[in-house]
């Protein structure tokens, strides 16, 4: 089983609030709220900023794409 919601943990880890990620990523807060919450969890499109502002691995961030069917 995997962590349904590591963009939050991520994202504090990497010391950015809510608006500073929303800025970074080009969204509003509201979508960044939605993301933590992985409803929906990041878009595939999002993973590379989102390596690079929070430091984590794709893996990490979509543990949902590495899941065996």
């Amino acid at each position: 089983m995997y962590e349904k919601q590591p963009f939050a943990k991520y994202r504090k880890q990497a010391g950015l609030t809510l608006e500073l990620a929303a800025e970074k990523f080009g969204v509003d807060r509201t979508t960044i709220i939605r993301w933590e919450k992985g409803d929906p969890m990041i878009p595939l499109k999002r993973l590379e900023d989102a390596k690079k502002y929070l430091g984590a691995s794709v893996q990490e961030l979509r543990p949902d794409l590495f899941e065996a069917s």
